[in-house]
């Protein structure tokens, strides 16, 4: 028998070997299930996102113009009359 079965300082909650196994077994299975779920997956999507990626980055550059000339106007080194500087 061992020195410290029983005693609640080492063993506060005492468990059930019966319940590890069925959480060990449902953790198994999800992770089985998550890397099949994972090798399933096409690596590209269906359709092209080359139209979305052009159009996000010539917004992205013309916002970044734009701010680039109001702080030159802001700061004097441009034409504030422009209308895009409003």
């Amino acid at each position: 028998m061992a020195p410290l079965e029983g005693d609640a300082f080492w063993d506060p909650v005492p468990g059930s070997w019966m319940v590890m196994g069925i959480l060990l077994a449902v953790l198994v299975v999800l992770t089985i299930g998550f890397l099949v779920w994972t090798a399933i997956q096409r690596d590209s999507p269906d359709h092209s996102t080359k139209d979305l990626v052009d159009r996000a980055v010539r917004r992205d550059t013309e916002r970044a113009t734009s701010i680039r000339r109001r702080l030159d106007a802001d700061s004097g080194r441009a034409d504030t009359t422009e209308p895009d500087l409003r």
